[in-house]
């Protein structure tokens, strides 16, 4: 089966947001797969788990250092969709560009502070099983990463049940910013949520390439501009890793 001509849909943080500029690994990602079609609600500033006053309206807006605003969750693009897509939602208009995705990417993660009562490896069955018996999908806690990723994988795959469903490891930063133990923390976090829901692509770009001790806080190292963000040299990394993978997904 071919890996081209898919639909994708992209969700995620300002690295997926930068989308088919130079510096966006999207560009380099679809120049290898060739979408048919492609839909990127990703949003600067996301992040993957919620806050504890999120209400989702389906704009899931990056308003800087506005902390006021706490709607800038992957869950809240996850509503963007239900709306455009799922007739029973209340809020629902119907948007033709929702109407079929083969290809679904996650990737977000290292904009979520990093705390053990939201990245709990210890405590990912509890969002699956409780005393013996499955949590209902609508008491899961979308406040903790195993939470949020059983939230957006469920709701995903009941509006797409044929989509592969893929979420993407946080990208390694410099150390002032993103250290190194958080992200192989929550990269470990996420690929045993993965292991978990099992019909889900576990994309490793935690290990694309990019390593933050070859990269400068503030200005442009060998794959980063800034740090925390990828330069053109660092997108074709996550580009062309994340496009392999789905190469594999269709041998």
């Amino acid at each position: 089966m071919s890996y081209k001509n898919k639909r994708i849909l992209f969700l995620g943080d300002s690295i997926t947001a930068l989308n088919t500029t130079d510096r966006g690994w999207v560009k380099y990602f679809n120049e290898i797969i060739e979408p048919s079609l492609f839909v990127n609600l990703a949003v600067n500033g996301a992040r993957l788990s919620n806050n504890e006053e999120v209400e989702f309206d389906g704009n899931p807006v990056f308003l800087g250092d506005n902390t006021d605003y706490d709607q800038n969750v992957v869950c809240n693009q996850v509503e963007k969709v239900l709306r455009a897509k799922d007739p029973n939602n209340k809020n629902y208009s119907y948007n033709p560009d929702f109407e079929a995705f083969d290809l679904i990417f996650i990737a977000a993660g290292t904009n979520d502070t990093f705390t053990k009562e939201k990245c709990d490896i210890d405590a990912i069955e509890e969002q699956f099983v409780t005393e013996g018996f499955i949590l209902p999908s609508e008491e899961v806690d979308c406040y903790t990463w195993p939470g949020a990723m059983r939230y957006i994988y469920e709701n995903l795959d009941r509006l797409y049940p044929n989509a592969k469903i893929c979420f993407c490891s946080p990208i390694q930063a410099v150390e002032e910013i993103r250290p190194y133990n958080s992200i192989l923390y929550k990269r470990n976090l996420m690929a045993s949520v993965c292991d978990i829901i099992s019909d889900v692509e576990f994309i490793d770009t935690f290990n694309c390439g990019i390593c933050g001790i070859y990269e400068k806080l503030g200005e442009n190292g060998r794959d980063l501009i800034d740090g925390l963000h990828p330069n053109v040299n660092g997108a074709k990394k996550i580009g062309e890793y994340n496009a392999r993978a789905v190469k594999m997904m269709f041998l």
